[in-house]
């Protein structure tokens, strides 16, 4: 269960200070790969004094209370450090996806008016650094690049040198629990990212609601599969399990053979990721002759499987837990560890804690257990707005201050069991990335052989789903092919995982009496 004060209110850094008190002396804290190479094994001293270190640095840089420093690294240790070091100075943390190029970047960094950006040097052959030195000529704000790694772009700070010298000491910045802390880009139906902003506060409602709704207990070993990137690594690979005197082990990128390895060589108890990476370690672990397995796999972002869980429980061991979330509010539902274990493929679990959970009528009102409608939340772990976004704000929320997830559900019972059974919201989900759907249409719509383009999704074993182009042609066009389509995207330099998978030519939209496209009937005619 959860420790007697594990609700007491603190900032980021706080709750890793408190439970750094307690910590054994030289207990391993953070696992993984150090400037992108070294692997490491940092205890609670060593980990608070490169935090330390690092915020003091960042503070001679000018980053201070409410500035944004921008995350884009994979999962390396470095990606704690900075968050931990930026929250001790008051700073605004907002992690950001690597699969992130120009287009997408720019507009976070624009957006946000970030001073500092951390970023690889390279990472899978690509050139973080110089890429974002190219861009810094439009970004006035940005006065500060840090690269990890081996890093040869002129004008660019070294991680490597903050990390190995000691600046003048500077103290914790006084902030509340109530200030921003936390930043997170999300696609939605506008047409661009939306800033997600989170206090101290209502992330950590969301997390100990979880632990204490899912019966985690304290003293996790985390092993980090989801992207720091994304809430889900951020939070419950991260987050969670400091904050509850754990420690936390980073696969860099998405093995399900070194992740065996890490589970079995540092005895992992806890994992977090989407459905796909539940069924590649299962797929792995059934090779195996010896295999450790977590304790605990929390799932979400697509629905489970029962094969899945009876082989996770039956075979390993492992309870699965299923998880609903969204930016916005970071976990509503889950399942628990006691549970059935049928729960977790037959829901999306029972509201947590504190958050008020509802499924409604067009109305507003409530509908009977078995009935579908709108699911709607509110609670302490709601987030605090929109970045620079009044517009969208209020839109967003009813009159009593629940936010209006976009999602559709079915009441399963009394006790609050909840399946979501659609979007109302126009995303794709592949491999638990959401896709910008209304802006990948407006650029494919600009293709000189395109007249009409909708993006529908289409079942996927592995990830879920992926996206599908559905295209009318320019009346002299001969056709187009999926490469052709990732081509065009390419050059407006668009994250490949944004891509369509598929192609469709139609001669026309199936459309309402309003001129709307259908895209249920797309879908249906993709399908087939």
């Amino acid at each position: 269960m959860v420790q007697a004060d594990q609700r007491r209110v603190d900032t980021l850094f706080g709750a890793l200070e408190r439970w750094g008190e307690h910590a054994e002396p030289g207990r391993r804290t953070l696992t993984g790969l150090r400037n992108g190479e070294e692997w490491v094994e940092l205890s609670y001293e060593d980990l608070l004094s490169d935090i330390v270190r690092v915020s003091a640095h960042l503070a001679d840089l000018g980053l201070g209370r409410g500035d944004v420093i921008c995350l884009v690294l994979p999962n390396w240790t470095e990606a704690v450090i900075y968050t931990y070091a930026a929250s001790r100075i008051g700073a605004v943390v907002c992690p950001v996806t690597t699969i992130y190029r120009r287009r997408e970047l720019g507009f976070v960094l624009e957006r946000t008016h970030c001073k500092v950006v951390v970023v690889p040097s390279v990472y899978r052959g690509f050139e973080y650094a110089a890429m974002v030195s190219e861009m810094a000529a439009d970004l006035p704000d940005l006065t500060t690049i840090v690269s990890v790694g081996d890093n040869q772009e002129p004008g660019v700070v070294s991680s490597k040198e903050l990390l190995a010298t000691t600046p003048t000491p500077v103290e914790p910045a006084d902030v509340t629990v109530d200030d921003v802390a936390v930043l997170a880009f999300t696609s939605g139906t506008t047409g661009e990212s939306k800033g997600v902003m989170h206090s101290h506060a209502t992330m950590h409602a969301v997390i100990d609601d979880l632990v204490e709704h899912a019966g985690f207990g304290g003293g996790l070993t985390s092993l980090v599969m989801s992207p720091f990137g994304h809430l889900t690594g951020f939070t419950w690979g991260i987050l969670m399990p400091l904050r509850g005197g754990g420690d936390v082990v980073l696969l860099e990128s998405w093995d399900p053979e070194k992740a065996l390895d890490l589970v079995d060589r540092y005895r992992v108890t806890f994992t977090m990721g989407a459905t796909p990476f539940l069924n590649d370690l299962l797929e792995r672990a059934g090779k195996r002759a010896r295999v450790v397995f977590p304790d605990v796999f929390v799932c979400g972002g697509a629905p489970i499987p029962p094969s899945l869980v009876e082989r996770a429980v039956q075979r390993f061991g492992c309870r699965v837990v299923a998880v609903w979330g969204m930016s916005e509010y970071c976990v509503g539902t889950a399942t628990a560890v006691q549970d059935e274990p049928v729960l977790a493929s037959t829901s999306d679990g029972r509201p947590v804690g504190s958050a008020d959970v509802k499924v409604v009528d067009p109305e507003g009102n409530p509908v009977a257990v078995g009935e579908e409608g709108d699911l709607i939340i509110r609670g302490p772990g709601r987030f605090l707005g929109y970045y620079k976004r009044p517009d969208i704000d209020a839109g967003s929320l009813t009159t009593d201050g629940y936010l209006k997830t976009g999602d559709r559900a079915r009441l399963l019972d009394e006790r609050g069991h909840i399946r979501i059974c659609g979007r109302t919201k126009d995303i794709i989900i592949r491999g638990g990335e959401n896709i910008p759907v209304v802006e990948i249409e407006n650029i494919l719509v600009t293709h000189p052989d395109i007249k009409d383009v909708a993006l529908v999704p289409l079942p996927h074993e592995r990830l879920g789903e992926t996206a599908c182009a559905c295209v009318v042609l320019q009346p002299n066009a001969s056709g187009l092919t999926v490469e052709d389509l990732g081509a065009f995207l390419g050059a407006h330099d668009v994250a490949k995982q944004f891509w369509p998978e598929a192609v469709r030519v139609l001669s026309e939209f199936p459309r309402t009496p309003s001129g709307k496209i259908q895209k249920f009937a797309l879908r249906e005619r993709a399908l087939s």
